[in-house]
């Protein structure tokens, strides 16, 4: 409670305008980025990637002369959109350029949630996904959003986009719905905290009018260090007529939980689908932004029937270039991704058979995954697990992930922090994983089912009744 007070009384000091750093060090904090990024990711391994990068430094070398000319200072947002081409040509949703700040404010923003969620409608329109209650009044799922702050919603939420990831090979559809659904610590890292903020609604007669929401506190807790309810992570029902079960996995992250364990989980669920008969399973991963490899490979394990690999190839090293003196013995090895002894063991460890469980334990019956664009990292790849075995298929939208390489963290790393007064924080992975069943593009469902506005009226989730269709086989 006293340390929610002291955020109250501090909290003027974190209402400001739009965020701003000097525009004499973005040509060196842009250099400053392509270095790390040319030093340690995968992408850079190969000579095509290295001259793809440098071509992707040279254009945002020309945008940064152009942008900062006479000028004195300039916008986090407009910064990130500059030196967001070495995002872009990596096609790696994992390498993350965000604000950075002291770990008060940082706290006071994670922890002040403006109550807002949206999605994107084919024809452009941002709407309610989930209802709204402003200082005056309240608002169902599907109101149209016209903006926020003052600042029309669509250019908006797009200027938060840039270089925030989940948009593996350039699937920026899925990086800007992520932060459609969830703009309250995007909005808030670039404007400031905010206690209050304006929105603009408009009613089904075209109306608008504007309207008050205001954060909410919510202390944040650390599902990485502190044990969490598994109902939070982890939950398993049967559809209404009792034929299809449904396990909802929302992270496969390595949680500690309260009251459960992940792998006592999972046996339970399928030892109960075995026990009941029940041949239909819905397996949703919607909105489950990956995690751990162990947590995928262990659920995999009931539904394969023959061995598999988490990665037919994985690249470890920085950049597979030679280096002068370097002995021919060296080279094949860089070549191959994996230079050092513990390279090569963890590379090996990622590449090796997994065996499904026995046969008794193994379930058989019909399985249908639900994805979204949110869907990212390990869940894609535990997606294409299915269906490029195919085990099972996909319904829901196209993913973040790709379905041709993803990304991962060899090791904990201290954070990464550039330009003036380390203002940016950025995320790069060091290893290159090629799944078994490589496919150009992204992870792509076999029946696809977009959010619809009707559905988001009357409170149904479509995509789960298109999924109760085709795991009965009668779609």
């Amino acid at each position: 409670m006293f340390r929610f007070l002291l955020l109250l009384v501090l909290l003027p000091v974190f209402l400001t305008a739009q965020r701003y750093f000097p525009a004499g060090a973005v040509d060196s904090t842009a250099i400053s980025i392509y270095e790390e990024i040319k030093n340690r990711h995968p992408f850079t391994a190969s000579l095509e990637g290295l001259a793809a990068l440098e071509e992707a430094r040279t254009q945002v070398q020309n945008k940064v002369e152009e942008a900062t000319r006479g000028r004195d200072s300039i916008s986090y947002p407009e910064f990130i959109e500059l030196v967001s081409p070495l995002q872009a040509v990596t096609a790696c949703g994992h390498l993350i350029l965000e604000p950075h700040f002291d770990s008060l404010e940082s706290q006071a923003i994670r922890e002040n949630v403006l109550p807002l969620q949206m999605t994107l409608l084919p024809d452009g329109r941002h709407v309610l996904y989930k209802g709204l209650s402003t200082t005056q009044d309240s608002f169902p799922p599907g109101t149209e959003v016209v903006a926020l702050g003052g600042k029309p919603i669509g250019p908006l939420m797009v200027s938060l986009s840039w270089f925030s990831g989940l948009n593996d090979q350039g699937n920026d559809a899925a990086g800007l719905l992520k932060v459609i659904r969830f703009p309250s610590n995007y909005y808030q890292w670039h404007y400031g905290l905010q206690r209050e903020v304006t929105i603009q609604l408009r009613d089904e007669k075209g109306q608008t009018f504007d309207r008050v929401i205001k954060g909410r506190h919510r202390p944040y807790v650390d599902p990485k260090k502190v044990a969490t309810d598994i109902n939070n992570t982890l939950d398993f029902r049967f559809s209404e007529d009792g034929s299809t079960g449904i396990l909802q996995i929302r992270k496969f992250s390595s949680y500690k939980f309260t009251n459960g364990n992940y792998f006592r989980f999972l046996r339970q669920v399928f030892d109960t689908l075995r026990r009941t008969n029940t041949q239909q399973l819905i397996i949703d991963i919607r909105d489950n932004t990956g995690g751990s490899s162990g947590r995928i490979n262990a659920l995999y394990r009931y539904l394969a029937t023959a061995p598999f690999r988490f990665a037919s190839e994985a690249i470890i090293t920085g950049p597979a270039r030679a280096q002068p003196g370097e002995s021919a013995k060296t080279a094949r090895r860089r070549a191959r991704g994996a230079v050092s002894k513990s390279g090569r063991k963890v590379q090996r460890a990622l590449t090796k058979p997994i065996k499904p469980y026995k046969e008794k334990l193994r379930y058989t019956g019909r399985v249908v995954v639900l994805i979204n664009e949110i869907s990212f990292s390990a869940s894609g790849i535990f997606a294409r697990y299915v269906q490029g075995t195919g085990r099972g298929q996909l319904v829901g939208m196209p993913a973040g992930a790709s379905a041709r390489v993803t990304y991962g963290a060899s090791r904990k790393k201290d954070p990464l922090y550039v330009g003036p007064d380390n203002c940016f924080e950025l995320k790069v992975n060091t290893i290159g994983l090629v799944p078994e069943y490589p496919v150009a593009g992204n992870v792509t469902p076999d029946v696809t089912v977009p959010i619809t506005l009707a559905a988001l009226r009357a409170g149904r989730d479509e995509q789960l009744e298109v999924a109760l269709e085709v795991v009965a086989g009668r779609r």
